[in-house]
């Protein structure tokens, strides 16, 4: 691409995050006290929703990140954030992150998933004031300590609310109950990750590369050409599904978790597993129009159509991050494409920020809502201030700040 093409693409991005993304957030989803609201229907009407720790969590991270890349003001949204989290869905009697709680912060489901506590590291990490520093550190010790399978490696999906390992835990419904996931241990790395830049101490390497070591002996699957998803306790794989988004958002953000880490072995086979994904992603996982579907099976079989708005955001990245790595055009084109799609289809230009699901006709699903316990900013908001750090890059005086750090 010219350098023309990535200042016009960063030009598109920059707009979407600050004209369209971060101000329906900021604006949507708190009531007047300044509380985090439970979500809001595709058409804006308010959701009645239990507030889940992924989207406080993720509110957080999006809102502190985003002034910091843009050279903007920690304004009121990010200390009404980091109050929900540190006040609302923190447990004062046993630590950790509640899964829900009501809008007084009172538990609705109590339990410590491992995926909350990391998405709470993520956050917390991301502020600059001592008390999210410290308790991103509590929370990393709580889940070392309960959560952490001392002899075959990896995280526990979650614990009950005084740390003990709970059978069965799972996401959601939609999943088989499996001691460990990919998509768990995928967020625990990338929150270890962010810890580590913040907190090098000798423990946070020490986990951080050994989740580095379990995405490339463990969980990819080379005569598959992708990660398994759910595993047992002794790491035997329990499932032929396959999902390309959790695929694609795995290569980059292993590449992103080895740099941190700074050792050249694991970086290198980061780098080229990530091409690998790509690779595979694109052959098998990219529809016609550019868009990547939601989840198959081993050998590439479609089982969900459907297109997610998080698989769009990552395939942008995961594709434009084995072209840095490569230089194989085809990988940036893919990821213009993929931004194309998401401008065309996912981008709500009368409502506001995104929408979520489309099905395999391309029609927005009403049952997904704007804003819920799943659906949040951090995908989209990660993806357009990577893009913009990337682009820059690229192209010196594409549309951002050339001194912001990359997140």
């Amino acid at each position: 691409m010219t350098p023309t093409d990535t200042q016009a693409w960063a030009h598109s991005v920059r707009a979407d995050l600050t004209d369209n993304v971060l101000p329906w957030w900021q604006g949507e989803m708190f009531d007047p006290q300044g509380r985090l609201l439970g979500g809001r229907e595709l058409d804006g009407r308010l959701l009645d929703a239990p507030r889940t720790a992924v989207l406080g969590t993720r509110v957080l991270w999006s809102f502190s990140n985003a002034a910091r890349q843009l050279g903007q003001a920690r304004g009121q949204r990010v200390q009404q954030a980091l109050r929900w989290v540190l006040q609302r869905l923190t447990d004062a009697q046993h630590g950790g992150l509640f899964w829900s709680v009501d809008a007084e912060g009172h538990p609705i489901a109590d339990h410590k998933q491992t995926y909350a506590q990391a998405f709470g590291i993520y956050a917390l990490v991301s502020c600059p004031e001592p008390e999210a520093l410290a308790a991103a550190w509590r929370l990393f010790e709580l889940i070392d300590t309960h959560a952490r399978d001392p002899e075959l490696g990896g995280y526990y999906e979650g614990c009950t609310r005084d740390w003990q390992v709970l059978p069965g835990a799972k996401l959601s419904d939609a999943e088989p109950p499996a001691p460990k996931t990919t998509n768990t241990l995928l967020h625990v790395m990338e929150a270890f990750t962010e810890l580590y830049r913040a907190r090098p101490e000798a423990r946070v390497r020490e986990r951080l590369a050994e989740l580095i070591d379990l995405f490339l002996d463990k969980l990819w699957r080379p005569q598959d050409r992708c990660f398994g998803q759910f595993f047992t306790r002794d790491w035997q794989n329990m499932t032929p599904l396959l999902s390309w988004g959790h695929d694609i958002e795995s290569g980059w953000l292993l590449v992103r978790a080895a740099e941190v880490l700074g050792d050249p072995a694991r970086l290198a086979r980061a780098r080229s597993l990530a091409v690998t994904i790509a690779d595979a992603v694109l052959a098998t996982g990219m529809a016609p129009d550019g868009s990547m579907l939601g989840a198959g099976e081993f050998g590439g079989k479609a089982t969900d159509t459907r297109r997610h708005w998080w698989v769009q955001a990552e395939a942008m990245v995961g594709y434009w991050d084995a072209f840095e790595i490569s230089g194989e055009a085809r990988f940036a084109q893919a990821a213009h494409r993929s931004w194309q799609f998401i401008s065309q289809h996912h981008v709500d230009r009368q409502h506001g920020d995104w929408i979520k699901m489309l099905d395999a006709e391309l029609r927005p699903l009403p049952s997904t809502p704007k804003a819920g316990p799943w659906e949040c900013p951090y995908h989209h908001v990660r993806a357009e201030l990577e893009m913009l750090s990337r682009l820059a890059r690229h192209a010196p005086t594409a549309a951002t700040r050339s001194d912001a750090p990359v997140p």
